[in-house]
This record gives C-alpha cells, sequence and structure tokens, in this order.
C-alpha cells in the first residue's frame, strides 16, 4: 500500500473541512441573513450533521473501508455546497447544511484514520496526525482571505458555493482513484466496536478533553471579534489581523508540536496536558489585556497551544485503542463536535441571561473549558499506559 496518496488524500480532507468552516462564517450566514433573515436554524443543521457524521463515519471505516466513508463524505460536500447555493427557504437550507455537516465530519473522520496506516509508531501517529490536520488551518486561513476579496468584489452565494461544490467533486475522483486499505472488521456488526470503546474509562477522558478543546477553539473564532470590538473597541481590519495572528499560531503550534513528536522529545498526552495549561493561562491573558500588542502576542500563543491538541488526542485515541479504530476516532470526534455545540452558545446565554455584564465577563467561560480540559488530560494521562514517550522510557 502505497503511503504518499493517502496522505495526499487525508490532506485534502482536512483542507477542505477548513474552507468549509470558513465558507459558513464568511459566506453562508452574512448572505443567507440578507434573503432569509435568520440562519439559526442553518448553523445548528451543519452542527447536527457534524455530530451525526462522527458517529456513522467511525464504524463505517471499520467495517465498508475508509474508501467509502471519504468518498461518501466528499459526495455529500459537493452536492450540499452546490444545493446551498440555490436554496430559496429555511428548510431547503436546513437539508443542505445537514448534508455537509454530515459529509465534512466523514471527511474529518476519514483523515484521522489515514493516520495509523501511514504511521508505525506512537511518534510517527502523533507527528502526521498534527501534519495532516495543519492542513485544516491552512485552508482556513487561504480560503478567509480569498472570501474577503471574492465578496468584496461582490461575488454571490451562488457563485462561491459552485466553486465549493467543484472542489469537491475534484477531491472525489480522486479519493475514488486511489487505493485505500481494506477494512479491518468486514463481516462483523456495525455496532459490535463500540461497547468495548465506551467501557473505557480512557476513551471517556479523550472524549471531554476534545469536547472542551473543540468548544474552547470555535469560542475564540466565534467570540474573540466581538471582544475586540466591544472591550477593547478594536475597527474590523485591526481586529482582523488579531484573528489572523491566532490561525497563524495554530499553524506554527502544530508544526512545532510534530517536531516533537517525531523525535520522542514528548508523548502524545503530555504534550496535550502542557498546551493545555498553556491555552488556560493564555486566553485569560488575553482576556484581562488592555494592551492592543498583548492582546495579539497572548492571542498567537493561544492559537500555538491550542494547535497540537485536536490531532494529537485524535493520536493517542488511535494508539490507545487498537482496534475498531475507526469507530473510536468517531465517537471521540463526536465529543469534540457536542463541545462546538454546547460551549460557545453558552457565552451568548451568560449575557442574555443577564449573568454578567459585558462580553470580557462570559468569555471567562471558555477559560473555565480550558482549566477543565487540564483536568481531562491530567486523567487521560493517568489512565493511558502509552502517556510517556519512548525517549523518556528509554532513560
Amino acid at each position: 500500500m502505497k503511503k504518499i496518496p493517502l496522505i495526499v488524500a487525508a490532506s485534502l480532507g482536512a483542507f477542505v473541512f477548513g474552507i468549509i468552516m470558513t465558507f459558513y462564517g464568511q459566506v453562508v450566514n452574512p448572505s443567507l441573513e440578507k434573503t432569509l433573515g435568520s440562519v439559526a436554524t442553518i448553523v445548528l443543521a451543519n452542527s447536527i450533521g457534524l455530530v451525526i457524521g462522527s458517529i456513522l463515519a467511525g464504524p463505517v471505516i471499520d467495517k465498508l473501508g475508509n474508501k467509502v466513508a471519504m468518498v461518501a463524505g466528499i459526495a455529500l460536500v459537493a452536492i450540499g455546497a452546490l444545493g446551498l447555493g440555490h436554496i430559496a427557504s429555511v428548510a431547503t437550507g436546513f437539508v443542505m447544511a445537514l448534508m455537509i455537516g454530515m459529509g465534512g465530519s466523514a471527511i474529518v473522520t476519514g483523515a484521522n484514520a489515514v493516520v495509523p496506516e501511514v504511521a508505525d509508531t506512537d511518534a510517527a501517529r502523533g507527528n502526521w496526525g498534527n501534519i495532516i490536520n495543519n492542513f485544516f488551518a491552512v485552508g482556513a486561513f487561504i480560503s478567509g482571505n480569498a472570501f474577503g476579496v471574492l465578496m468584496g468584489r461582490n461575488f454571490s452565494l451562488t457563485q462561491l458555493a459552485t466553486y465549493l461544490g467543484i472542489i469537491g467533486i475534484v477531491v472525489c475522483v480522486y479519493y475514488v482513484l486511489i487505493k485505500f486499505p481494506p477494512p479491518k472488521a468486514v463481516g462483523v456488526s456495525m455496532t459490535a466496536g463500540a461497547g468495548p470503546i465506551l467501557g473505557r474509562g480512557l476513551f471517556w477522558a479523550l472524549a471531554a478533553s476534545l469536547f472542551f478543546y473543540v468548544g474552547c477553539e470555535v469560542s475564540v473564532w466565534q467570540w474573540l471579534p466581538k471582544h475586540l470590538d466591544k472591550t477593547l473597541h478594536l475597527d474590523p481590519a485591526a481586529a482582523g489581523v488579531t484573528v489572523s495572528i491566532f490561525a497563524l499560531g495554530i499553524i506554527a503550534g502544530r508544526i512545532v508540536s510534530s517536531l516533537l513528536l517525531a523525535s520522542n522529545a514528548l508523548g502524545p498526552l503530555p504534550l496535550t496536558l502542557i498546551a493545555s495549561t498553556g491555552i488556560a493561562a493564555s486566553f485569560s491573558g488575553v482576556l484581562v489585556a488592555e494592551q492592543v500588542m498583548t492582546v495579539r502576542v497572548l492571542a498567537g500563543i493561544a492559537g500555538a497551544c491550542m494547535g497540537p491538541l485536536f490531532p494529537t488526542l485524535l493520536a493517542a485515541t488511535a494508539i490507545n485503542f487498537t482496534e475498531n479504530t475507526g469507530t473510536a476516532l468517531g465517537l471521540a470526534i463526536t465529543g469534540g463536535w457536542l463541545g462546538a455545540v454546547f460551549v460557545p452558545p453558552a457565552v451568548q446565554y451568560a449575557i442574555d441571561w443577564g449573568l454578567v455584564s459585558n462580553v470580557r465577563s462570559a468569555l471567562f467561560l471558555v477559560s473555565g473549558s480550558a482549566t477543565l480540559l487540564v483536568v481531562t488530560n491530567v486523567i487521560a494521562l493517568s489512565l493511558s499506559g502509552k502517556g510517556h514517550s519512548k525517549a523518556a522510557t528509554a532513560k
């Protein structure tokens, strides 16, 4: 089995998912607010699709193979994107967004299930997990700038959705043409692998870590610009620079973590524990800082600390669940998507219900989530027999 085509497939999947996330924030939401009035139902459909997609994709990977999951996922993204560009009602928008969410989640699950196929050691799994998932940040960064330019030139939702659909079709053709590893649990019930996984405390610690991490990161994407506007009174351009520094921090963090894991300087869970502590400290600093330069430096550090969490926690999942790995990854990723569903809205509820007086105070809920992320990492490390790097055990 040739590894390069698989690495390209996984990287393309992460890249497309980065485009999807930016597509919603910069194109879909503002465009549909003008035509349909409210996009809350459509955004909810995407979140529901993410959860459903990861639950279904894991068993499909184990029983039918990664090719089925990734081809189906990218096909759903392409169809959903093309359809979303031509919707005339919230109901059709809900269906299209649900398809995109399911497809995007299947792609992410499949991309991370490729990692154990191309990496033979724990260090290599952590390394390749970070490299592949870094293409999410690259896709988000490139498409964010591209969408900004194209929207400034009055490109419509229909045009941009068509471009995304075409990208999806091209990637789908590539997935069809290349060879994926065969499924590892042929002939076994789709739900057979879930029981042993859910019965281990380590799985719940990893899933909880992903819950708090994804909740934190999505909250930063959604709420940092509002904090910069309402608290520091930055104009959109200045706020955009700060958010871009956060994004570049994520990319840098994944590059550094890849090197640390590849060299066995740290094992996956010790790395995520250090990074989690850094998130809690740096993002709290972002909230209390008054100087723009200080905020930008701390936002960059927060991004660098967040960078390794998602891929490295999934690498730890693959390392510790060598049977029904696809199912374990899918269920763990579901924990992450649930974090995105619950944590960011909690900030809004705290404001709406009068529990806090301003955005800054509400965002300390995110700092609290980061602190809980440290706690769940400590628990995961204590439950894992592979928490220490080989370098450490060799001494």
